[in-house]
């Protein structure tokens, strides 16, 4: 199984769209947003997708919930999200509320911790938890914007880079 992880879109409706038509050629059937949509009617454009969303310090709850909702009463969203997909055990948050990133990979409870805010990709292994951040795709721009695409079976990371 391959998910997509994204995250700070920022509302940039080009970098979404582009983004979309990328992931339809992968067949892919899940994203996990890190947060940061800054607008929720973003989510329209992956309403054909599984989504896990947590909520940014630029985004408003109770719109995100209940847009993801809508599109698909099995989406999740909530300010951090703890599942499993294909055996593999997540935690995802934003990144912005101090200590929480820290505490779930000291925890050595999930094989994945996913993030943003930053704006900076990152791939680091600690102990056993491999610590995720696929960097931005809108807002202010530190790094080229990218998306990364995980094989849950494989553990391979493809780092997506979108020309802007």
């Amino acid at each position: 199984m391959k998910i997509a992880i994204i995250s700070d879109t920022h509302n940039n409706l080009h970098n979404v769209q582009a983004v979309r038509l990328e992931l339809l050629t992968h067949e892919l059937t899940t994203i996990i947003h890190c947060g940061d949509l800054t607008e929720a009617d973003i989510l329209d454009y992956f309403g054909d997708f599984n989504l896990f969303c947590v909520y940014g310090n630029g985004d408003y709850p109770p719109e995100v919930e209940e847009r993801i909702k809508w599109l698909n009463p099995e989406n999740k969203a909530g300010e951090s999200l703890e599942f499993s997909l294909a055996g593999k055990t997540f935690f995802v948050t934003h990144g912005h509320i101090r200590g929480l990133v820290d505490k779930a990979i000291k925890s050595q409870r999930y094989d994945f911790v996913l993030l943003g805010h930053t704006h900076r990709f990152k791939n680091v292994t600690i102990g056993t938890t491999r610590v995720i951040n696929p960097g931005s795709l809108g807002g202010k721009k530190v790094e080229e914007r990218s998306f990364v695409i995980l094989d849950l079976e494989t553990g391979n990371l493809e780092r997506h880079f979108l020309t802007c």
